[in-house]
């Protein structure tokens, strides 16, 4: 509001409510100023209503930019998620091949990975006990007859954002829809035991 606006309306008004008589004839000859009283009154409302339209649009803006940039961070997130699953599952799955190539068989649990108690100086197959990094929680164990452990896998059902592109030890991964179906088991190489040659 003006500094016209903030004094001559309050007095108008203190004016009309004590009754006094009020000489029309000098508003009417002044008609112009009320004119251009009300011309500026509306102009300040349609700046405010600019300005109104003008804040719903950032705000719309905003909106969109924070919508698309949690977007990005959830992919980066899932992408993130399923490299380090690719990660320590063949880090588990190298030392069960590890422990197996040391004696053909394979660890009752992941305690005997940390320290194998077989051999007169014990080896250390896996640096640490990783945790499913999807669930954050404990491995689904994937044994063998013997109920000894070959291989891990995530017990989680969600749905992976990779579906390709794997390494091609891990290509049975390729277009899997659940994180539980990477399977990480051990297939370890041997190496043949040379025969004996027959003396003549």
């Amino acid at each position: 509001m003006s500094t016209v606006e903030a004094t001559w309306l309050p007095w108008m008004g203190q004016r009309i409510m004590s009754g006094d008589k009020m000489d029309f004839g000098f508003w009417i000859s002044n008609f112009g100023f009320l004119k251009f009283q009300i011309s500026n009154l509306k102009s300040q409302i349609s700046n405010r209503g600019f300005t109104l339209v003008g804040l719903a649009v950032i705000i719309a803006i905003t909106g969109i930019v924070l919508a698309t940039v949690a977007r990005v961070h959830s992919t980066i997130l899932k992408r993130d998620l399923a490299e380090e699953l690719l990660f320590r599952g063949d880090e588990i799955k190298d030392a069960i091949d590890a422990y197996f190539k040391t004696g053909n068989t394979y660890p009752r649990n992941f305690e005997e990975l940390l320290k194998d108690p077989r051999g007169v100086n014990p080896k250390r197959h896996l640096r640490k006990v990783y945790k499913d990094p999807v669930t954050n929680g404990e491995w689904e164990l994937i044994k063998d007859k013997a109920e000894r452990i070959i291989g891990v896998k995530s017990k989680s059902e969600k749905e992976p954002l990779k579906k390709d592109n794997f390494p091609e030890e891990y290509k049975a991964f390729t277009g899997k829809t659940k994180y539980s179906e990477w399977e990480f088991i051990s297939k370890p190489v041997t190496s043949p035991v040379p025969q004996k040659q027959k003396t003549k």
